[in-house]
């Protein structure tokens, strides 16, 4: 049975309240140096063990694996552009979790991560990860239910198992009648109902800029 709309967007406001009350405080960019970089692939939290911050929100929509690899290709191509950094691949990431977490017993995300980064012969992990995932249904023009996302984005230090830094990004499309503040924003997004993909763009350009990657 098809879930009403409003119920949906009063689920993930609540989510996105919750995770903001759970947030940490910015960080500086990052002293990269000549250390080696890596970048994790895309991953949602399943349960609470998967976390490396915050809390795990209950009844959140699984997002596909399809739209995880999309997401990977995507932020590989901004940082391609934006970053002043060579990185370490998700693919490789991707074939280091595989070994790391098989036939093993299940431990902390930030053990686990860590391991796939000494697999990946990096100093430093980007893992993404997305915590909620809302698909607009609509058009650029009109929307029923708008875009809305919850993104993390950390950098761990793989040789001392240590979460350095942390860029947290979350926003359900408000019509600008309801939050005149988004003024600016509304105007760089040509007055329109962005899609879900757009509103990561911009969380993994925020990332970029605020963990100095």
């Amino acid at each position: 049975m098809r879930t009403q709309p409003r119920f949906l967007l009063v689920c993930l406001a609540l989510l996105l309240l919750g995770l903001a009350a759970c947030s940490t405080p910015k960080q500086p960019p990052l002293p990269v140096g000549g250390l080696t970089l890596g970048v994790a692939q895309f991953t949602q939290p399943t349960i609470s063990g998967d976390m490396l911050a915050g809390f795990m929100p209950e009844n959140t929509p699984r997002v596909d694996q399809g739209t995880l690899q999309t997401l990977d290709k995507q932020f590989a191509a901004l940082l391609a552009q934006e970053s002043k950094h060579h990185y370490v691949s998700a693919e490789k990431a991707r074939m280091c979790y595989a070994t790391a977490t098989q036939g093993s017993p299940k431990q902390a995300a930030l053990r686990t991560w860590s391991a796939v980064g000494r697999c990946m012969g990096v100093d430093l992990l980007l893992v993404p990860q997305i915590i909620a995932w809302q698909e607009r249904e609509g058009s650029n023009f009109g929307a029923v239910i708008p875009a809305g996302l919850a993104m993390d984005s950390f950098v761990i230090d793989v040789n001392s198992e240590t979460l350095i830094s942390r860029s947290h990004f979350e926003e359900i499309q408000r019509p600008l009648s309801e939050n005149l503040l988004k003024t600016g924003t509304f105007l760089r997004r040509g007055g329109r109902w962005v899609t879900t993909y757009e509103l990561a763009q911009e969380a993994m350009r925020q990332a970029i800029k605020e963990l100095g990657l």
